[in-house]
């Protein structure tokens, strides 16, 4: 089926009769496991989304249990597969049987489908365009589009996403620019835009801010070299505040990051749910410290920037991947991989600055799910759907 007959068939089937419920696919790596998982919150919240409009959504992602694919599914938790699949040969195995099995499951289960979302541009999107007959969105993130760069699988996969009719939306300005050097002329037939993943914004801006007593300054996120969380460790060892850094996560780099950290730096482990919020609620500064790594790898827009400020907490962040679009007026920007930098930035993040923490909670709220969400459907489901004008493009 070419663009122009998706493109009716979404129309035809968006043109359902009033009440009818409309049954979405969401194609994905990572799904949270459980109540408290972290991995793939962000596709959790753009479900969650979509069903509070009324929409029945059917989640096909990579685990255990009813409706997960399970061969190789241990791929896409922990360290993720990026960092996986990069010093693994043996991952490019779980990575070829878990895609065959999602294969088989998203023919099986698509027929019900009036759409389909498919988050990540490989494998989850490259499948649904293959076999998926109906109105399609396909969301790059950034891990993806690296690989697909690092293996010059992007051209083929852009050309499949064309001719499927498919809508790429992508995490971050620097992830489309990167995917479209790498794709070349096939990335001028794509119907594409950029838009950040959305956050529950309000959620965040109704956490009790109770700072503890002493400057706390806050890492979330997984222990993988293209966090940084190595250049914050230097760094705070040059920040002269009485502070303390607190680690929450876990991955491939912490006993790497313990050997090298000092005495005021804490490590939390991974932190989930509830406990996550009281941490993010008692932080005096939140840092993304994120930087680009050997081939070109940055990050979209880590969510955590955010949901930080939408929960009033002052952010440092490093001018890398999608965190360099965040506006300058909101976000303390450093030059990444420099702990000088990045130390006089926390510094001026522990110092205050109450005008700076409104404007980002303003921003921050102009990425909830109510105006992200609209954005991550087909063009013809997103016009039925609830939600404010406008919002992040």
């Amino acid at each position: 089926m070419g663009a122009a007959s998706r493109a009716a068939g979404g129309a035809a089937r968006a043109g359902r009769a009033a009440g009818a419920v409309m049954r979405i696919g969401v194609v994905t790596t990572s799904f949270p496991r459980g109540p408290d998982d972290w991995a793939g919150g962000f596709v959790a919240g753009h479900v969650s989304w979509l069903r509070s409009q009324g929409i029945d959504v059917d989640v096909v992602a990579a685990g255990d249990g009813p409706g997960r694919v399970a061969p190789g599914a241990a791929l896409f938790y922990g360290e993720g597969a990026p960092d996986r699949l990069a010093r693994d040969r043996r991952a490019w195995r779980w990575a070829a049987l878990w895609s065959a099995a999602l294969a088989a499951e998203v023919r099986r289960r698509a027929r019900s489908w009036d759409a389909a979302v498919a988050h990540w541009l490989v494998p989850c999107g490259a499948v649904a365009a293959a076999l998926v007959r109906r109105p399609l969105v396909a969301v790059a993130h950034s891990g993806d589009v690296h690989l697909l760069a690092r293996t010059r699988l992007a051209a083929p996969v852009a050309a499949l996403l064309a001719r499927a009719g498919a809508r790429v939306v992508f995490a971050a300005p620097a992830v489309r620019a990167r995917f479209e050097a790498a794709a070349g002329r096939a990335a001028r037939g794509l119907d594409a835009g950029v838009t950040p993943m959305g956050i529950d914004a309000r959620r965040f801006a109704a956490l009790p801010r109770r700072p503890r007593r002493g400057d706390t300054v806050l890492f979330v996120g997984r222990l993988v070299p293209v966090k940084g969380v190595d250049v914050l460790v230097d760094a705070f060892a040059r920040v002269r505040a009485d502070a303390r850094l607190v680690i929450a996560g876990d991955g491939p780099e912490a006993a790497r990051l313990r050997a090298a950290a000092g005495p005021r730096v804490e490590f939390a482990g991974e932190v989930r749910g509830a406990a996550r919020d009281r941490l993010l609620a008692a932080a005096d500064v939140v840092v993304v410290p994120s930087v680009e790594v050997e081939g070109g790898r940055s990050e979209g827009t880590p969510v955590v920037a955010l949901e930080a400020m939408a929960a009033g907490v002052p952010v440092v962040a490093t001018r890398a991947g999608g965190l360099a679009d965040l506006p300058g007026d909101v976000v303390d920007r450093v030059p990444p991989s420099c702990p000088i930098a990045l130390a006089a930035a926390i510094e001026r993040g522990l110092a205050g600055d109450p005008a700076r923490v409104a404007r980002a909670r303003r921003f921050a709220l102009a990425h909830d799910w109510s105006a992200v969400g609209p954005r991550l459907v087909p063009p013809a489901i997103a016009a039925r759907l609830a939600g404010p004008p406008g919002g992040p493009r």
